[in-house]
Parts: C-alpha cells; sequence; structure tokens
C-alpha cells in the first residue's frame, strides 16, 4: 500500500556506486521502475547559497569526501609535486591527519594509479587503492589517526579493463564501514574487525548503512538488482527485487530503504511505498534528516520528502565541480582545491513558506 511520509528519519546516507577502469569513474544509470508516485510540484528552488561555517585548502584537487559526524574524509588528487593520498579532518577540534606519506609519486603503472573511493567511521578510514599495468593491482586500505600507517585488508589482481573488485559504503551510525569484496558484504567496526561477513549470490555494486526496518544496519546492491538489506549479525531483515540496472543510488533510514530509479526516489517500508519526483537529470547523493541531496547539472539541491520544499545549496564553478555529503551533524563538500562543512543548525534550507 501507500506509504504515509514522515520527517522523523534520522541521518540516512547515500553510495553512488562507481566503477573504476582505467582511472574513470563511471556512475550505474539505470531503468524506472514505480510503484506508488508522490508527486511533487517543481517550481524553483530557493536561490541562497550555503557559506562555509569552516575551511581548508590543499595543493591538489579534492576528488571526495565522506562525512560521519564530526569526520570529514576526503580525497586529495596527485599534482607534479604530491602523489594522490587521502585525509581525515576533524571538524569540532580542526585536527587533520593525513595518511600516506607527502612527496612526488614514483612507480606509476604502465596505466596508471590513483585512489577510487573512501568511506569514515569515527578515527577510522577506508579507501581504494589502484595500480599496474594490464594486470591492476586493486588493494582495500585502512588506518586510523592513532595507527597512521595504512594497514593493507584485501588485495586482488585483475585485467585492467575490469571494473573495481571493491566498493565502499558510507557510515551513518559510526558503528563501522560498510564495503563489499566481489559477493561478500563486510561491516568493518571501528576496531579494525568485521561485525560482520555476509555472503550474496551475485557480485555487489553499491552498499550503504544506516538504521533502517526490521533491525536492518546495512543495504547491498547486486548487479542482479536486489537489494538485500541485512541485521547487525550480518542475517537478513529483508530482499527487495528490482531489474538488473534499474537502481542507481541506495540510502537506509527509519523510514525504510531509500532507492533512486530513473525519475524518482522510491522510499519502501515494508510492503508500502511512495515515490518523490526529481528533475530530469538529478542524481541523488545523499540523504539525511528527511531530506535528499541532488546533483544536476552544475547545482546541489537538498529536497524535504515532506511537503517538497527545494533548497539550492551549492554550485560548481568552471573546473570546480562540487562534492557533496550530508550528515545529520552537518553538510560536508569539496569544490577545487578546498574541503568545506557547515554545522546541522547553519544549512540554510529553504523557508517554511517557500515551495516546491
Amino acid at each position: 500500500g501507500p506509504l504515509a511520509l514522515t520527517d522523523s528519519s534520522r541521518t540516512i546516507r547515500t553510495l553512488w556506486s562507481l566503477n573504476v577502469s582505467g582511472g574513470s569513474h563511471r556512475l550505474r544509470l539505470g531503468v524506472l521502475l514505480l510503484t506508488v508516485t508522490a508527486a511533487l510540484l517543481f517550481i524553483g528552488a530557493s536561490s541562497a547559497l550555503q557559506r562555509p561555517g569552516r575551511t581548508i585548502v590543499r595543493g591538489g584537487p579534492i576528488r571526495a569526501v565522506a562525512l560521519n559526524h564530526s569526520s570529514l574524509a576526503f580525497l586529495v588528487a596527485r599534482t607534479k609535486t604530491d602523489c594522490e593520498h587521502v585525509e581525515l579532518w576533524d571538524t569540532g577540534t580542526q585536527g587533520t591527519w593525513r595518511f600516506g606519506k607527502p612527496g612526488p609519486c614514483t612507480n606509476l603503472g604502465s596505466t596508471g594509479n590513483g585512489i577510487s573511493g573512501v568511506g569514515v567511521s569515527g578515527n577510522r578510514l577506508l579507501w581504494i587503492r589502484y595500480a599496474g599495468g594490464n594486470i591492476r593491482d586493486w588493494q582495500l586500505m585502512t588506518a586510523t589517526t592513532t595507527k597512521r600507517t595504512p594497514k593493507l585488508l584485501r588485495t586482488v589482481s585483475q585485467d585492467v579493463d575490469l571494473s573495481s573488485p571493491f566498493v565502499i559504503g558510507d557510515s551513518t551510525r559510526g558503528d563501522g564501514i560498510p564495503y563489499a569484496a566481489g559477493n561478500e558484504v563486510v561491516l568493518l567496526g571501528n576496531n579494525g574487525g568485521a561485525i560482520f561477513k555476509s555472503a550474496q549470490p551475485a557480485k555487489v555494486v553499491a552498499v550503504t548503512s544506516g538504521r533502517g526496518p526490521g533491525g536492518a544496519v546495512v543495504a547491498a546492491l547486486l548487479e542482479t538488482g536486489q537489494v538485500v538489506l541485512l541485521k547487525s549479525d550480518g542475517s537478513t531483515a529483508a530482499t527487495v527485487v528490482y531489474q538488473p540496472g534499474a537502481v542507481k543510488a541506495i540510502a537506509l533510514a527509519p523510514v525504510g530503504l531509500i532507492v533512486q530509479l530513473l525519475g524518482g526516489v522510491q522510499i519502501r517500508h515494508g510492503s508500502a511505498s511512495a515515490t518523490v519526483n526529481l528533475p530530469s537529470g538529478a542524481v541523488m547523493s545523499d540523504y539525511a534528516e528527511g531530506r535528499i541531496l541532488y546533483t544536476r547539472r552544475n547545482e546541489v539541491h537538498a529536497l524535504r520528502i515532506v511537503g517538497g520544499k527545494d533548497t539550492l545549496l551549492l554550485k560548481a564553478a568552471p573546473g570546480r565541480p562540487v562534492f557533496p555529503t550530508l550528515d545529520t551533524h552537518g553538510l560536508g563538500w569539496a569544490r577545487g582545491f578546498t574541503v568545506n562543512f557547515a554545522c546541522g543548525g547553519c544549512v540554510t534550507y529553504a523557508p517554511r513558506g517557500a515551495g516546491r
């Protein structure tokens, strides 16, 4: 039946399913699958742009971000004088930690090397590193602010034309970082150990975490189209079936499983569902506090699922794309050489009477 949408959810995070081949990122697009449509009228968004409360600057462009409470992780791209690396910024204490020695890159490999994704929970980071020639070595690395030497968790060697064997998801509750290696889903605890491991019947192409219905704490999207909801012991809470390739992004929340399909975001709780429309070309990048964070062309918007009020938060500049992330604690984003943060109460959304 139809799902009544409320604004009672806490932080829910989404994951863009990123595949890396030859160093380029490809977003999985899909086909529309709708059950119930909750139509929203898109009249125009509030145009006030969000100002950062805090900003740090780095010597290379920032290419990815991940936020968990006050911990903001980011990926700094390679420059002539410094190698690609990840850093952690505690937006509360203003402390920063770099993982990887500074200096120019060596041993780039004939087909290049780099970092393709990053996740964070508390003071622990998780990232994917790759390098090689016709055979590419993929490595899953982790470190903390107290044990800064990167530790190798897993490694896979495969043909350079194949996509990454690993995917990393967002941490919502701070209980750990979800990731997948082939068919296996793992929730990595803040202590560095696996909270659970769960084998799936097909390759996992996206994962995310949150506090979902039925005790679910992790959602995993399989290449066959199913989205599997997993409990804290790794057992299955529920499985939702979609057509292969239909799902573009996923999130997990008390309100339900959040799934972006072509043209809209579906919210499922048990057998009930509702769909929130997005503008053409929009891509959901995050979800928190009852708002869908999405990007469209060079803009970042926050759309409230109850009432459909839309806020234009950020705009990209020429050659400087915006990488946003949303959490109950606040809004983080990277643009160019800067990493920015605005606290949860400091984010300016559309006023109560503003429309969409």
